[in-house]
């Protein structure tokens, strides 16, 4: 169902790639209205692009991103630190859980369901481990771990909430343009 032709995979690509820009840094004023799309982002590159390549060009986006934002912008470097590095396999549990779905058949409420699933397991285990690499890159180690996960867990329920909206808005959007004829299916790749 998610499989898309080579072009349609560009647009998508695209499309996902200005939305994590967007959101992302604080330049374009959208990040005071939006919150930033990167994790909704990386599921759906897994749910949409067949190529795994697709991972290591949103994680590039992701650090270019970021190094404009503190370098050109003044953005606060609060949250860089040497844990900076599990960003990389913490968006990747993203990425792996849309690529679950990849193969979906029909959307019916199972698969509404699975979807709801596979985005909640998928943030869980970014938000652990991007927050572990947090805690062990900066000086929260002094706080011991279970007082660091007590201050952090508050933020969890958003950071689900932001990425359920993302994820369901992109795959809404796929359905529309699917039914409008803007996407064709491929075989499964």
């Amino acid at each position: 169902m998610f499989v898309l032709k080579p072009k349609a995979e560009w647009i998508a690509a695209f499309a996902l790639a200005i939305l994590m820009a967007v959101t992302r840094i604080h330049h374009f004023g959208i990040g005071t209205i939006a919150p930033d799309a990167s994790t909704g982002v990386f599921f759906l590159a897994g749910l949409l692009l067949a190529s795994p390549w697709w991972i290591a060009a949103f994680l590039v986006e992701a650090v270019v991103l970021d190094g404009v934002a503190i370098g050109f912008m003044n953005v606060a470097d609060a949250c860089m630190s040497s844990g900076y590095a599990l960003l990389a396999p913490a968006y990747a549990a993203l990425w792996f859980a849309g690529r679950a779905l990849r193969k979906t058949e029909t959307l019916d409420l199972a698969a509404a369901a699975r979807f709801m699933i596979f985005v909640a397991v998928g943030t869980a285990v970014f938000f652990v481990v991007s927050n572990l690499g947090y805690f062990l890159g900066s000086d929260f180690y002094q706080l011991g771990f279970a007082e660091y996960a007590a201050r952090v867990s508050r933020y969890f329920p958003m950071y689900l909430t932001v990425t359920l909206f993302y994820s369901a808005f992109g795959v809404a959007a796929f359905i529309a343009a699917r039914r409008l004829g803007m996407f064709e299916l491929a075989s499964a790749r």
